[in-house]
């Protein structure tokens, strides 16, 4: 198991300038293609190594990415396009950890545990729209004499060889709230879904960045608020739209869909539009990003009984499907 540095060795904050990048990602029909594309001779551009989906949605690489341990959060694609992170479940593991898989311009190899991750007990990786540091979640190692669970948000460096050793967040560590999927904005404010042990639903938390630093997080009101259960946010890096999964009156009551989020004028998030089309399904459906140029949208789908397991795999399909739902919808 990875040794995780304990909370002497936490950070305030890291430079705002460092998290502020020009990742493209504008509006998911009018972003700019991005380098893992590949043309072909017929001109239709490829995504390391398919062709894209239209409106329905098609299996990601399930043969490699889902082929033993279950997804169990969103696709981190590295900024340069050779490879991917994502968080899953070992049929035989305790809890989920990050692994990696890179792309040789054909094929994805077997995935492995990320260099930074612990065996398990971490997971949920997201990048910094510049691609020079990688966010997760994971478990800190229990303090000499106690057995208090304390969780984080971790951040890791890009270097010359690798990634730097994992250094949580100090704003993060907590013993009374959980952390579930992140995001991070072009701002450095980090979005994540959490759970304070006090309270029976989960909900949408921001810990912003300010002067440098992470201020303690904060739960996102407003309309969200009211909703019964929220969860695996992902945030446009610019704030003004969020992607979300949620539990949508329509459907049965255990099942998850898939929603999208406007930002308000005022600084509020509006009520969750379920995405239309092929999108959802009578199965689960979490854990939605949208690739780095904004054109495909990727997310889990699950036929499994409880989320986790062999019939969960990761799915995409083309950003256009949400081009009918207008910020005014939400108000």
């Amino acid at each position: 198991m990875t040794e995780w540095p304990g909370t002497r060795n936490a950070v305030s904050g890291l430079v705002v300038l460092s998290l502020i990048g020009a990742w493209g990602v504008s509006h998911p029909s009018n972003a700019q293609v991005g380098g893992t594309h590949e043309g072909t001779a017929a001109g239709t551009q490829r995504f390391f190594g398919l062709t894209p989906p239209g409106s329905e949605p098609q299996k990601f690489w399930p043969e490699i990415l889902t082929a033993e341990a279950h997804p169990h959060g969103q696709l981190a694609f590295w900024p340069d396009g050779r490879g991917v992170f994502w968080s899953a479940i070992p049929p035989d593991a305790p809890d989920q950890t990050i692994f990696s898989s890179a792309f040789d311009g054909r094929t994805f190899s077997k995935p492995e545990v990320a260099p930074f991750a612990a065996g398990y007990g971490s997971g949920f990786p997201a990048f910094s729209p510049d691609g020079k540091h990688l966010f997760f979640s994971a478990v800190l190692p229990p303090a000499a004499g106690s057995s208090e669970r304390l969780e984080a948000i971790y951040v890791v460096e890009k270097t010359g060889s690798g990634w730097s050793k994992p250094v949580p967040i100090a704003s993060t560590v907590d013993s009374r709230t959980t952390v579930g999927q992140l995001t991070v904005a072009r701002s450095g404010n980090i979005y994540f879904v959490g759970r304070a042990l006090s309270d029976a639903r989960t909900g949408l938390y921001v810990c912003r960045s300010h002067d440098g630093k992470f201020l303690p997080p904060e739960k996102l009101g407003g309309p969200l608020a009211s909703e019964r259960r929220l969860a695996d946010p992902w945030v446009d890096p610019d704030e003004r739209f969020m992607l979300l999964a949620y539990f949508p009156e329509v459907s049965p009551p255990a099942l998850t869909d898939l929603a999208i989020s406007y930002r308000r004028a005022h600084g509020e998030w509006g009520r969750p539009l379920r995405l239309g089309g092929s999108v959802n399904s009578p199965a689960f459906e979490r854990f939605p990003s949208l690739s780095p140029d904004g054109k495909h949208l990727f997310f889990v789908r699950s036929y499994s009984e409880g989320f986790v397991g062999k019939e969960a795999h990761f799915y995409w399909v083309d950003a256009k499907v949400l081009d009918g739902l207008k910020p005014e919808a939400a108000h």
